[in-house]
């Protein structure tokens, strides 16, 4: 019994979007909600359907812009403001963020490895850089969500895309798998699936908006300005509490390996460096494990993917050192060219 319910604990500390509670111990549940649902009466957006297209700037390269989970195209103004006759850029808005409707919720009993909601939003991408008429757009790929669908999209449109920029992501999320006690073997994309069905269920249905919020990343760790970062955090807090765990868990049931394997077309990570201060806080360390070390994990197993630590920066790369994503940007745009495939 007490095997089980370390098993257990540890499972809840990889599957929550991060592992405060851990130490928090901040673990409210109650049995009447169901956030695996739209609340009654709401009103879905059609699956397929971008929530918002933000267009800016007349410069010689192309760029698609996908902010992260809780985001929306308007965390990008002021860095395609300041880029106007550098890039022509599109900004897209996730259908659920940014005040816009999510699409409607899948049928039930849907894995969440089916990717229903964000494979729908990449074909819309996809689409949306064929009715644009963009050359070969380099991808900026943002925190969780954001970064992985510019992976698949490089991977999966290879024809249509000239290369992933990724800012402030983890690569994908580590999961063991079950038969091994040891936790050194990950987990098959079939246990992966299993284990994000079944843990949605026990976990994230009844979990309170009060546990949530607390449990949920912090304002810190997106930006160094803190009027910005908690801007930030409000607005993904204001996100329904469903839209933002379909994306979650879709992520989660998500294995990039194959994706980092097979990439062919040139990218750039730019890992962010947070701070001293966040890394020795009990509540906040986690960062280090998301975002820096597991990075350095995948640099080991694919040494041609190009990784950046980028000094004073957050999970906002943009916002805290612009110049850097620029380059990276530019980086990336060369390297397309040099391969005579722009």
């Amino acid at each position: 019994m007490l095997a089980r319910r370390v098993r257990g604990l540890a499972l809840i500390v990889m599957l929550c979007p991060c592992a405060v509670f851990a130490q928090s111990g901040m673990t409210q549940q109650d049995s009447t909600l169901n956030n695996l649902e739209h609340p009654q009466g709401y009103l879905a957006a059609s699956l397929g359907n971008l929530g918002e297209v933000v267009r800016r700037g007349t410069g010689p390269v192309d760029v698609v812009i996908i902010p992260g989970w809780g985001f929306s195209a308007r965390d990008f103004e002021s860095f395609m403001t300041a880029n106007e006759r550098r890039y022509r850029m599109v900004a897209v808005t996730l259908p659920g963020f940014g005040g816009r409707p999510a699409p409607p919720m899948p049928p039930a009993g849907t894995s969440y490895a089916e990717g229903t909601w964000t494979r729908a939003a990449e074909r819309a991408i996809a689409d949306l850089i064929r009715a644009e008429g963009l050359r070969r757009p380099v991808i900026l790929g943002h925190f969780i969500v954001g970064s992985q669908m510019a992976f698949r999209l490089a991977t999966a449109y290879p024809d249509l895309v000239g290369g992933v920029v990724s800012i402030g992501a983890e690569p994908m999320r580590w999961l063991p798998s079950p038969r091994d006690s040891s936790r050194r073997t990950p987990a098959t994309l079939e246990e992966r699936a299993r284990m994000i069905d079944q843990f949605a269920v026990r976990w994230y249905r009844t979990v309170t908006e009060q546990t949530w919020d607390f449990n949920n990343y912090r304002a810190p760790q997106y930006a160094r300005d803190s009027t910005v970062a908690a801007q930030l955090w409000s607005e993904s807090a204001a996100v329904p509490i469903p839209t933002m765990v379909r994306y979650l868990c879709e992520y989660m049931a998500q294995d990039l390996t194959e994706d980092f394997r097979t990439l062919q077309l040139p990218a750039k990570v730019l890992v962010p460096s947070f701070s001293p201060e966040i890394f020795a806080d009990p509540l906040q360390s986690y960062v280090k494990t998301l975002f820096v070390d597991a990075w350095a994990r995948v640099r080991q197993a694919h040494p041609n993917l190009a990784i950046e630590a980028v000094s004073e920066s957050r999970i906002f790369v943009h916002l805290d050192q612009p110049q850097v994503v620029q380059a990276a940007i530019d980086g990336v745009a060369k390297a397309r060219r040099a391969t005579g495939r722009s």
